[in-house]
Protein backbone atom coordinates (compact mmCIF):
# COMPACT_ATOMS: atom_id res chain seq x y z
CA UNK A 1 0.00 0.00 0.00
CA UNK A 2 1.28 3.45 -0.88
CA UNK A 3 0.26 6.42 0.95
CA UNK A 4 -0.98 7.81 -3.31
CA UNK A 5 -3.71 4.74 -2.85
CA UNK A 6 -4.73 5.73 1.12
CA UNK A 7 -4.97 9.28 0.12
CA UNK A 8 -7.03 8.70 -2.88
CA UNK A 9 -9.07 6.14 -0.82
CA UNK A 10 -9.70 8.95 1.82
CA UNK A 11 -10.60 11.64 -0.73
CA UNK A 12 -13.30 8.90 -1.86
CA UNK A 13 -15.16 8.57 1.65
CA UNK A 14 -16.62 11.46 1.38
CA UNK A 15 -18.25 10.84 -1.19
CA UNK A 16 -19.65 7.42 -0.10
CA UNK A 17 -23.84 7.35 0.63
CA UNK A 18 -23.96 6.96 4.40
CA UNK A 19 -27.03 4.67 5.26
CA UNK A 20 -29.14 7.86 6.79
CA UNK A 21 -29.06 9.33 3.42
CA UNK A 22 -30.58 6.05 1.75
CA UNK A 23 -33.02 5.22 4.97
CA UNK A 24 -33.28 6.87 7.74
CA UNK A 25 -33.43 3.26 10.09
CA UNK A 26 -30.22 2.10 8.74
CA UNK A 27 -28.49 4.69 10.90
CA UNK A 28 -25.21 2.30 12.40
CA UNK A 29 -22.26 1.00 10.49
CA UNK A 30 -18.65 1.11 9.76
CA UNK A 31 -16.35 1.64 6.51
CA UNK A 32 -12.40 0.81 5.56
CA UNK A 33 -10.56 2.11 2.60
CA UNK A 34 -8.94 -0.47 0.36
CA UNK A 35 -6.10 -0.01 -1.13
CA UNK A 36 -5.40 -3.45 -3.05
CA UNK A 37 -7.61 -6.34 -4.63
CA UNK A 38 -6.96 -8.85 -1.83
CA UNK A 39 -8.56 -6.06 0.99
CA UNK A 40 -11.22 -5.27 -1.76
CA UNK A 41 -12.34 -8.99 -2.58
CA UNK A 42 -12.94 -9.56 1.46
CA UNK A 43 -15.70 -6.93 0.92
CA UNK A 44 -17.17 -8.37 -2.01
CA UNK A 45 -16.83 -12.10 -2.79
CA UNK A 46 -13.51 -14.03 -3.00
CA UNK A 47 -14.34 -14.99 -6.39
CA UNK A 48 -13.49 -11.86 -7.31
CA UNK A 49 -9.66 -11.46 -6.19
CA UNK A 50 -8.39 -12.49 -9.62
CA UNK A 51 -10.51 -10.13 -11.50
CA UNK A 52 -9.18 -7.22 -9.26
CA UNK A 53 -6.01 -8.05 -9.50
CA UNK A 54 -5.98 -8.48 -13.48
CA UNK A 55 -7.48 -5.41 -14.21
CA UNK A 56 -5.44 -3.03 -11.86
CA UNK A 57 -7.69 -1.80 -9.51
CA UNK A 58 -6.38 1.72 -8.49
CA UNK A 59 -8.35 1.87 -5.10
CA UNK A 60 -11.60 2.33 -3.45
CA UNK A 61 -13.71 2.13 -0.28
CA UNK A 62 -16.33 -0.02 1.19
CA UNK A 63 -18.90 0.84 3.40
CA UNK A 64 -21.79 -0.98 5.39
CA UNK A 65 -24.75 0.32 7.14
CA UNK A 66 -27.56 -1.25 8.94
CA UNK A 67 -30.37 -1.07 11.23
CA UNK A 68 -29.44 -3.00 14.25
CA UNK A 69 -26.67 -1.80 16.00
CA UNK A 70 -24.98 -5.71 17.05
CA UNK A 71 -25.28 -6.39 13.06
CA UNK A 72 -21.25 -6.48 12.10
CA UNK A 73 -22.36 -5.01 8.56
CA UNK A 74 -18.33 -5.34 7.36
CA UNK A 75 -17.52 -8.65 7.98
CA UNK A 76 -20.91 -9.72 6.29
CA UNK A 77 -20.30 -7.63 2.89
CA UNK A 78 -19.58 -10.67 0.86
CA UNK A 79 -22.54 -12.73 -0.04
CA UNK A 80 -20.74 -15.96 -0.17
CA UNK A 81 -19.59 -15.71 3.67
CA UNK A 82 -21.25 -18.98 5.76
CA UNK A 83 -20.94 -17.30 8.98
CA UNK A 84 -22.47 -13.78 7.96
CA UNK A 85 -25.32 -16.01 5.77
CA UNK A 86 -26.17 -17.10 9.70
CA UNK A 87 -26.03 -13.70 11.80
CA UNK A 88 -28.30 -12.54 8.69
CA UNK A 89 -30.64 -15.55 9.51
CA UNK A 90 -30.17 -14.83 13.58
CA UNK A 91 -30.93 -10.91 13.19
CA UNK A 92 -32.66 -10.31 9.88
CA UNK A 93 -31.39 -6.62 9.43
CA UNK A 94 -32.15 -4.36 6.99
CA UNK A 95 -28.52 -2.92 5.25
CA UNK A 96 -26.62 -1.41 2.62
CA UNK A 97 -23.52 -2.98 1.52
CA UNK A 98 -21.66 -0.43 -1.05
CA UNK A 99 -18.30 -0.91 -2.26
CA UNK A 100 -17.02 1.47 -4.87
CA UNK A 101 -13.90 0.78 -7.19
CA UNK A 102 -11.80 2.96 -9.39
CA UNK A 103 -10.17 1.75 -12.32
CA UNK A 104 -8.06 3.21 -15.46
CA UNK A 105 -10.97 3.84 -17.71
CA UNK A 106 -14.62 3.20 -18.59
CA UNK A 107 -13.75 0.38 -20.35
CA UNK A 108 -12.30 -1.31 -17.85
CA UNK A 109 -14.73 -0.59 -15.36
CA UNK A 110 -17.29 -1.67 -18.03
CA UNK A 111 -15.15 -5.37 -18.06
CA UNK A 112 -14.74 -5.44 -14.13
CA UNK A 113 -18.09 -5.07 -13.58
CA UNK A 114 -19.33 -7.51 -15.71
CA UNK A 115 -16.79 -10.24 -14.15
CA UNK A 116 -17.19 -9.32 -10.73
CA UNK A 117 -20.75 -10.52 -11.34
CA UNK A 118 -20.37 -13.41 -12.77
CA UNK A 119 -17.79 -14.47 -10.19
CA UNK A 120 -20.21 -13.44 -7.67
CA UNK A 121 -23.39 -15.42 -9.45
CA UNK A 122 -21.41 -18.58 -10.10
CA UNK A 123 -20.19 -18.73 -6.11
CA UNK A 124 -24.12 -20.50 -6.01
CA UNK A 125 -25.01 -20.91 -9.92
CA UNK A 126 -27.30 -23.58 -8.67
CA UNK A 127 -29.39 -21.40 -6.98
CA UNK A 128 -28.86 -17.61 -7.66
CA UNK A 129 -31.33 -16.10 -10.01
CA UNK A 130 -30.86 -12.84 -12.13
CA UNK A 131 -33.12 -10.10 -10.89
CA UNK A 132 -33.82 -6.82 -13.37
CA UNK A 133 -33.37 -3.64 -11.94
CA UNK A 134 -36.17 -1.41 -13.94
CA UNK A 135 -34.20 1.84 -13.32
CA UNK A 136 -30.63 0.41 -13.80
CA UNK A 137 -30.95 -2.11 -17.19
CA UNK A 138 -27.27 -1.98 -17.25
CA UNK A 139 -26.46 -2.90 -13.46
CA UNK A 140 -25.83 -6.78 -13.06
CA UNK A 141 -28.13 -8.21 -10.25
CA UNK A 142 -28.83 -11.55 -8.63
CA UNK A 143 -30.09 -13.13 -5.65
CA UNK A 144 -31.39 -16.52 -4.36
CA UNK A 145 -34.76 -17.25 -2.89
CA UNK A 146 -35.23 -18.04 0.19
CA UNK A 147 -32.54 -15.33 1.40
CA UNK A 148 -33.92 -11.86 1.75
CA UNK A 149 -30.56 -10.55 -0.03
CA UNK A 150 -29.72 -9.19 -3.43
CA UNK A 151 -26.38 -8.36 -5.30
CA UNK A 152 -25.51 -5.96 -7.82
CA UNK A 153 -22.91 -4.76 -9.51
CA UNK A 154 -23.12 -1.62 -12.31
CA UNK A 155 -19.76 0.69 -13.64
CA UNK A 156 -20.21 4.47 -13.62
CA UNK A 157 -17.43 6.17 -15.96
CA UNK A 158 -14.33 4.44 -13.92
CA UNK A 159 -16.27 3.67 -10.91
CA UNK A 160 -17.54 0.07 -10.15
CA UNK A 161 -20.48 0.10 -7.83
CA UNK A 162 -21.00 -3.34 -6.02
CA UNK A 163 -24.19 -3.64 -3.60
CA UNK A 164 -24.91 -6.20 -1.56
CA UNK A 165 -28.51 -5.14 0.18
CA UNK A 166 -30.48 -7.36 2.85
CA UNK A 167 -34.05 -6.51 4.10
CA UNK A 168 -36.14 -8.20 6.75
CA UNK A 169 -38.48 -10.38 4.90
CA UNK A 170 -37.77 -12.87 1.86
CA UNK A 171 -39.68 -10.28 -0.81
CA UNK A 172 -37.67 -8.95 -3.99
CA UNK A 173 -39.87 -5.79 -4.83
CA UNK A 174 -38.29 -4.51 -1.09
CA UNK A 175 -35.03 -5.35 -2.27
CA UNK A 176 -35.34 -3.94 -5.35
CA UNK A 177 -36.16 -0.68 -4.03
CA UNK A 178 -33.62 -0.57 -1.71
CA UNK A 179 -30.84 -1.31 -4.54
CA UNK A 180 -32.22 1.70 -7.09
CA UNK A 181 -32.84 3.83 -3.79
CA UNK A 182 -28.70 2.92 -2.94
CA UNK A 183 -27.59 3.28 -6.46
CA UNK A 184 -29.50 6.75 -7.03
CA UNK A 185 -28.17 8.07 -3.97
CA UNK A 186 -24.36 6.75 -4.35
CA UNK A 187 -24.27 7.33 -8.32
CA UNK A 188 -25.23 11.49 -7.24
CA UNK A 189 -22.32 11.48 -5.03
CA UNK A 190 -19.86 10.14 -7.61
CA UNK A 191 -20.88 12.61 -10.36
CA UNK A 192 -19.62 15.18 -7.50
CA UNK A 193 -16.10 13.26 -7.32
CA UNK A 194 -14.17 13.21 -10.58
CA UNK A 195 -12.37 10.29 -10.80
CA UNK A 196 -8.09 10.31 -10.97
CA UNK A 197 -5.32 8.74 -12.94
CA UNK A 198 -2.84 7.05 -11.25
CA UNK A 199 -0.62 10.44 -12.19
CA UNK A 200 -3.58 12.60 -10.41
CA UNK A 201 -3.10 9.99 -7.42
CA UNK A 202 0.40 10.55 -6.82
CA UNK A 203 0.18 14.53 -6.82
CA UNK A 204 -3.10 14.28 -4.15
CA UNK A 205 -1.60 16.56 -0.74
CA UNK A 206 -1.02 14.43 2.42
CA UNK A 207 -1.80 17.31 4.49
CA UNK A 208 -5.34 19.41 3.28
CA UNK A 209 -5.73 22.55 5.01
CA UNK A 210 -2.41 21.65 6.85
CA UNK A 211 -4.24 19.65 10.47
CA UNK A 212 -2.03 17.04 10.40
CA UNK A 213 1.16 19.28 10.57
CA UNK A 214 -0.84 20.99 13.55
CA UNK A 215 -1.69 18.22 15.46
CA UNK A 216 0.39 16.28 18.04
CA UNK A 217 1.83 13.80 16.99
CA UNK A 218 2.78 11.63 20.64
CA UNK A 219 4.43 8.55 18.51
CA UNK A 220 6.04 10.63 15.61
CA UNK A 221 5.46 8.17 13.04
CA UNK A 222 5.79 9.24 9.75
CA UNK A 223 3.32 9.20 7.00
CA UNK A 224 -0.52 8.52 6.52
CA UNK A 225 -1.12 5.62 8.08
CA UNK A 226 -5.05 4.76 7.46
CA UNK A 227 -6.75 3.83 10.63
CA UNK A 228 -4.45 6.33 13.31
CA UNK A 229 -3.36 9.09 10.57
CA UNK A 230 -5.34 11.03 9.04
CA UNK A 231 -7.34 13.94 7.36
CA UNK A 232 -10.91 14.11 6.46
CA UNK A 233 -13.67 15.96 5.65
CA UNK A 234 -16.93 15.51 8.15
CA UNK A 235 -18.36 12.68 5.79
CA UNK A 236 -15.18 10.98 5.16
CA UNK A 237 -14.69 10.95 9.11
CA UNK A 238 -18.59 9.05 9.32
CA UNK A 239 -17.73 6.84 7.29
CA UNK A 240 -14.13 5.59 9.15
CA UNK A 241 -15.65 5.93 12.36
CA UNK A 242 -19.29 5.84 12.15
CA UNK A 243 -20.55 6.08 15.64
CA UNK A 244 -19.49 9.58 15.38
CA UNK A 245 -22.71 9.69 12.63
CA UNK A 246 -25.13 9.77 15.51
CA UNK A 247 -23.18 12.94 17.12
CA UNK A 248 -23.70 14.41 13.51
CA UNK A 249 -26.68 17.77 15.10
CA UNK A 250 -23.64 19.10 17.34
CA UNK A 251 -20.75 18.51 14.30
CA UNK A 252 -23.31 20.20 12.60
CA UNK A 253 -24.55 22.42 14.46
CA UNK A 254 -20.56 23.73 14.99
CA UNK A 255 -19.91 23.44 11.42
CA UNK A 256 -17.14 21.10 11.63
CA UNK A 257 -16.01 20.18 8.07
CA UNK A 258 -12.07 19.33 8.98
CA UNK A 259 -11.10 15.87 11.08
CA UNK A 260 -7.61 14.95 11.55
CA UNK A 261 -5.94 12.38 13.73
CA UNK A 262 -2.55 11.79 14.42
CA UNK A 263 -2.09 8.66 16.58
CA UNK A 264 -4.11 9.68 19.16
CA UNK A 265 -5.08 13.56 18.74
CA UNK A 266 -7.96 14.19 17.49
CA UNK A 267 -8.05 17.47 15.53
CA UNK A 268 -11.55 19.21 14.38
CA UNK A 269 -11.68 22.63 12.52
CA UNK A 270 -15.27 24.42 13.09
CA UNK A 271 -16.84 27.65 11.83
CA UNK A 272 -15.52 29.81 14.14
CA UNK A 273 -13.93 30.30 17.91
CA UNK A 274 -17.76 29.94 19.12
CA UNK A 275 -18.54 26.81 17.59
CA UNK A 276 -14.98 25.62 18.87
CA UNK A 277 -16.01 26.43 22.65
CA UNK A 278 -18.77 24.65 21.84
CA UNK A 279 -17.34 21.81 20.51
CA UNK A 280 -14.73 21.30 23.31
CA UNK A 281 -17.38 21.18 26.15
CA UNK A 282 -18.92 18.57 24.58
CA UNK A 283 -16.55 16.29 22.30
CA UNK A 284 -15.39 14.49 25.37
CA UNK A 285 -18.77 13.33 25.75
CA UNK A 286 -19.11 11.76 22.25
CA UNK A 287 -15.76 10.27 22.02
CA UNK A 288 -15.71 8.46 25.70
CA UNK A 289 -19.19 8.48 26.80
CA UNK A 290 -18.06 6.83 29.91
CA UNK A 291 -16.33 9.36 32.00
CA UNK A 292 -16.00 12.48 34.47
CA UNK A 293 -14.53 15.43 35.10
CA UNK A 294 -11.21 15.57 35.89
CA UNK A 295 -8.88 18.72 36.56
CA UNK A 296 -7.66 21.26 33.89
CA UNK A 297 -4.28 21.73 33.19
CA UNK A 298 -3.41 24.95 35.26
CA UNK A 299 -2.70 28.17 33.61
CA UNK A 300 -4.02 26.83 30.54
CA UNK A 301 -7.02 28.65 29.17
CA UNK A 302 -9.67 26.82 27.22
CA UNK A 303 -9.20 23.44 28.03
CA UNK A 304 -11.72 20.69 29.73
CA UNK A 305 -10.91 17.70 31.26
CA UNK A 306 -11.93 14.45 31.80
CA UNK A 307 -11.31 10.61 33.47
CA UNK A 308 -12.66 7.51 31.30
CA UNK A 309 -14.51 5.24 33.72
CA UNK A 310 -15.53 2.31 31.46
CA UNK A 311 -14.40 -0.42 33.72
CA UNK A 312 -13.53 -2.61 30.64
CA UNK A 313 -10.52 -0.31 30.35
CA UNK A 314 -8.43 -2.04 33.06
CA UNK A 315 -9.20 -5.66 30.60
CA UNK A 316 -6.75 -5.60 28.70
CA UNK A 317 -9.05 -8.53 26.41
CA UNK A 318 -11.15 -5.72 25.82
CA UNK A 319 -11.19 -3.49 22.83
CA UNK A 320 -12.49 -0.18 24.12
CA UNK A 321 -11.43 2.08 21.00
CA UNK A 322 -7.44 2.44 22.56
CA UNK A 323 -8.45 5.46 24.78
CA UNK A 324 -6.61 5.86 27.09
CA UNK A 325 -7.19 7.02 31.02
CA UNK A 326 -7.43 10.34 30.70
CA UNK A 327 -8.62 12.82 27.76
CA UNK A 328 -8.29 17.11 27.52
CA UNK A 329 -10.06 18.89 25.19
CA UNK A 330 -8.32 21.99 24.32
CA UNK A 331 -9.55 24.95 21.97
CA UNK A 332 -7.88 27.72 20.05
CA UNK A 333 -9.43 29.81 17.64
CA UNK A 334 -11.87 27.67 14.93
CA UNK A 335 -10.44 24.53 15.99
CA UNK A 336 -10.60 21.93 19.08
CA UNK A 337 -7.89 19.53 19.99
CA UNK A 338 -8.30 16.13 22.11
CA UNK A 339 -5.27 14.58 23.82
CA UNK A 340 -5.21 11.40 26.00
CA UNK A 341 -2.43 9.58 28.32
CA UNK A 342 -2.73 6.62 31.15
CA UNK A 343 -1.55 9.86 33.70
CA UNK A 344 -3.48 13.26 34.41
CA UNK A 345 0.52 15.05 34.28
CA UNK A 346 0.75 13.25 31.19
CA UNK A 347 -2.40 14.46 29.11
CA UNK A 348 -1.77 17.49 31.05
CA UNK A 349 1.63 18.59 29.04
CA UNK A 350 0.27 16.92 26.14
CA UNK A 351 -2.81 19.72 25.67
CA UNK A 352 -0.10 22.12 26.47
CA UNK A 353 1.97 20.90 23.89
CA UNK A 354 -1.15 20.80 21.37
CA UNK A 355 -2.24 24.34 22.20
CA UNK A 356 1.25 25.86 21.97
CA UNK A 357 1.35 23.97 18.45
CA UNK A 358 -2.06 25.74 17.25
CA UNK A 359 -0.70 29.51 18.75
CA UNK A 360 2.18 29.00 17.27
CA UNK A 361 0.65 28.48 13.70
CA UNK A 362 -1.38 30.88 13.89
CA UNK A 363 -4.52 29.13 12.25
CA UNK A 364 -7.05 31.40 11.85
Amino acid sequence: MSSSEILAANRLAGNIALGTDIDPELKYGAGNALTSAGTAASYLSKATRGVLQENNMLYGWASGSTDKQEFAILSNTAGDDALAELQRKRMTPKFTGITVLQFTDDETAIRVAKDISNADFTVAANENQPVSLPNYPTASSHRRPGIPTLGSTLAHGRYVIYLHVGVRDDDVTQLTTLAEKTYRTQISLLDKLPSLSPAEMLKLPPDPDGMLRRALNPKAMPGVGGVEYFTLDRIGYYQANRKQHLNDALYSETGADRFTRSWGTELIRTHDEESAETLRNKVIDLLVPSSSAADSPPKLPDTKCAENTDPRLKDRFVDTGERKRFQCAVSYRRYVAVVEADQIQDAHQRAAAQYALLANSQIQ
